[in-house]
């Protein structure tokens, strides 16, 4: 039998130790420049996160349970508008087996005009907007509520616009 060395009773007790230092890795996404596209009838906020979904899309489908959590608790300043690219408005009833929530903001766009503005060619697929500016691109399924997220959209809305002056230090 092996004795163990010092090299492997150094790791064992420093294991711990990483694991407890370990963050989860920020999700993914693109960094977007530029006006964003007008969006009407949309509440008041300094921030959109505009989501692209469709009841009928299983990434989708899969992230909407994270998707209403966020909306019902969004961060600071933000409000979320999910388009639909549903036909009917029974469609989205017969997914959410009801009304879809309040806080989703939910709309058709069924003639695909808002996500042909946005860009958004897959489903799902969401922008997110501070100050009329896009600022971040998500695409595929994501867990909305979880705190790496929550933690990335709170610190993008924070950021001050590109075109802002900055104070000098």
């Amino acid at each position: 039998m092996r004795t163990p060395t010092a090299l492997s009773l150094l790791l064992l007790g420093l294991s711990p130790l990483t694991w407890a230092c370990k963050r989860e890795p920020p999700p993914a996404y693109v960094r977007l420049q530029g006006t964003a596209p007008t969006v009407a009838d949309v509440p008041p906020s300094r921030a959109l996160l505009i989501v692209f979904w469709a009841s009928w899309c299983p990434p989708c489908r899969q992230e909407t349970p994270q998707l209403v959590a966020l909306a019902q608790a969004p961060p600071e300043d933000l409000q979320v508008v999910v388009f639909s690219h549903d036909e009917t408005p029974q469609a989205v009833e017969s997914f959410f087996k009801g009304p879809p929530p309040t806080p989703l903001h939910l709309r058709l766009d069924v003639d695909k005009r808002a996500g042909d503005a946005f860009g958004a060619d897959q489903l799902p697929v969401s922008v997110l907007l501070v100050d009329g500016r896009q600022v971040a691109r998500f695409s595929g399924p994501r867990e909305w509520d979880a705190g790496a997220m929550r933690r990335l959209l709170e610190r993008l809305i924070r950021e001050p616009s590109p075109s802002a002056p900055r104070p000098l230090d």
